[in-house]
């Protein structure tokens, strides 16, 4: 898990790294708009994990995911859609598979 100083840097740094999908949770599975198609979470596997500070949200923070898909897509993800419906997004979140990258999960 990695900490950066705000959103926009975390997502420079990942797309250009080439983390260029976007990944959302939309009526219970993921919706890619840049492929124009929902994904299984099972499809995904979950690569990285970062921490930025955002004082409108809840927590203080929101969490800023990277996956790739089993055909070896790379999009991140954000759980700012967990302060609106934390059930429906980590019910999704944890059908998704978790990487030897990621390190310590909670």
């Amino acid at each position: 898990m990695s900490r950066f100083n705000n959103l926009s840097e975390v997502v420079s740094v990942m797309r250009a790294r080439g983390f260029v999908n976007t990944f959302s949770i939309q009526h219970q599975q993921v919706y890619c708009s840049e492929l124009s198609k929902a994904i299984s979470p099972t499809q995904l596997t979950l690569l990285e994990r970062h921490v930025v500070p955002l004082p409108s949200a809840q927590s203080g923070q929101e969490e800023v995911y990277g996956f790739r898909t089993d055909d070896n897509q790379l999009g991140i993800m954000a759980n700012i859609c967990a302060e609106y419906d934390p059930e429906g997004f980590y019910a999704v979140f944890r059908q998704c598979l978790k990487g030897q990258a990621v390190g310590a999960w909670s």
